[in-house]
């Protein structure tokens, strides 16, 4: 493997550990590469592993899967100012590098925090934040005795998950049972078993809303409430918009419990995105992610103006961050997806993206899921497609969605055969109005 430039210092330098998530090799083009000089740490997924031509073109790039000390060595010698992530898998990795060539970035046991989702709850209940009952469950040996301790309903999901895979509702014994068996050869990592907090419902809201903070030398920062869409089932997102239909009290009582959440993870620098439940006792946690949420940069940025991948890479380098601002939008900012059913095994059309785009109050209609594309049948959250948007109020943003939806329609190959099936939003619109 060729070894990394060291080159002049005259502009910044930063280290990526690049894996699939919440940005895309043309955000970091577009947010960073014009300005500082990027080495590309390059995971190992399948997804990382195709973009891995393209990643380098755009930047120097070597890749994570090699012995530790070779890796370290060529880091090294690129001689980096910062290192950061915006990938939920590389969060404890970029931990690691960040300590063995003393870089600013989170400790080992606070990336830990931020990845684990038991720890998390342990975490919040040790400082009083937040008491979640919660049990971590290695397999199905330990299913019956998790079950009596949290109770139904409850959530079981990987401890360290990511886009809602493998996470279910479960609200019987035999449920789980079955549940743990099936899952087993998908996944062999240990599961939390927690309460099902039960939000408010707020159709076609969602009853969950996510906080978007910065955290420069220690000092944590709130940059705006996305609200979002009701949710799929099991655990499905359906994507968000800014700012988030709350009052004024409902804010403080939102930025008041994550600022105490975040307060007892011993945060250093990054990003930080916490979703929260909102229920009839108040807010609470549902987790928190250490680095930007997906496909929130593009809402920032058009609705505060403010781009998230760039303030991440200046945090990470110790550049001027100061009274960080997102001003309030006078608008309503929106990304919305479709989502295939869980009994479709293929997409095989997509059908009115052409009268979509032209529908006004939308910016842009992108299909992620070209046709035909092989869906795994997996619970978690994939999406078709993004309508981006803006809108005068939350009301017409809803009139928006609504001409958009009725427009597309999708074929699938299903269990049961060819189908062709209007867009969910259309549906579910339709049962709120009954």
């Amino acid at each position: 493997m060729a070894s990394v430039q060291a080159r002049g210092k005259d502009r910044p330098r930063l280290v990526i550990m690049f894996e699939e998530g919440a940005v895309t090799p043309a955000e970091i083009v577009l947010s960073i590469i014009d300005w500082a000089d990027v080495l590309l740490v390059v995971g190992t997924s399948p997804y990382a592993s195709a973009m891995a031509p393209f990643l380098h073109e755009i930047a120097e790039a070597v890749t994570w899967d090699q012995p530790r000390a070779e890796l370290l060595a060529q880091l090294r010698a690129w001689r980096p100012d910062g290192i950061t992530t915006y990938a939920e898998r590389m969060v404890v990795p970029t931990a690691e590098v960040a300590a063995e060539l003393g870089l600013p970035y989170h400790s080992v046991p606070t990336a830990n925090l931020l990845r684990d989702k038991y720890l998390q709850r342990v975490r919040m209940a040790e400082t009083g934040a937040q008491h979640t009952r919660s049990v971590s469950l290695a397999g199905a040996g330990q299913w019956r005795e998790a079950a009596a301790q949290v109770g139904f309903p409850l959530v079981i999901k990987p401890r360290l998950g990511e886009g809602s895979r493998h996470t279910h509702l479960v609200d019987s014994l035999e449920q789980g049972e079955a549940l743990l068996r099936d899952v087993a050869d998908l996944y062999s990592g240990a599961f939390v078993a927690e309460e099902f907090i039960v939000g408010q419902k707020r159709p076609p809201f969602g009853d969950y809303v996510s906080v978007e903070s910065c955290v420069v030398d220690g000092k944590i920062s709130h940059l705006g409430i996305t609200g979002k869409y009701d949710i799929l089932p099991p655990f499905r997102e359906q994507g968000g918009f800014w700012p988030a239909p709350v009052s004024a009290a409902e804010r403080t009582g939102i930025l008041d419990l994550v600022q105490r959440a975040l307060d007892g993870f011993a945060l250093s620098t990054g990003l930080i995105h916490t979703e929260v439940k909102l229920t009839a006792g108040g807010p609470r946690i549902i987790e928190v992610n250490g680095r930007v949420g997906g496909q929130i940069n593009d809402m920032a940025m058009r609705a505060g103006g403010v781009d998230l991948v760039e303030l991440g890479a200046r945090i990470a380098l110790g550049l001027d961050c100061d009274e960080i601002v997102v001003a309030e939008p006078s608008k309503i900012y929106f990304q919305y997806h479709n989502s295939p059913p869980l009994d479709a095994r293929r997409i095989t059309g997509v059908r009115g993206a052409e009268a979509a785009r032209k529908v006004p109050g939308v910016t842009s209609y992108e299909i992620f899921l070209h046709p035909p594309a092989t869906l795994d049948g997996d619970v978690m959250t994939r999406w078709i497609d993004v309508v981006r948007g803006e809108a005068k109020d939350h009301d017409d943003m809803l009139t928006v969605l609504d001409e958009v939806n009725d427009l597309l329609s999708f074929d699938y190959d299903t269990d049961s055969g060819e189908v062709t099936r209007p867009a969910v939003w259309t549906e579910q619109r339709a049962a709120t109005r009954r």
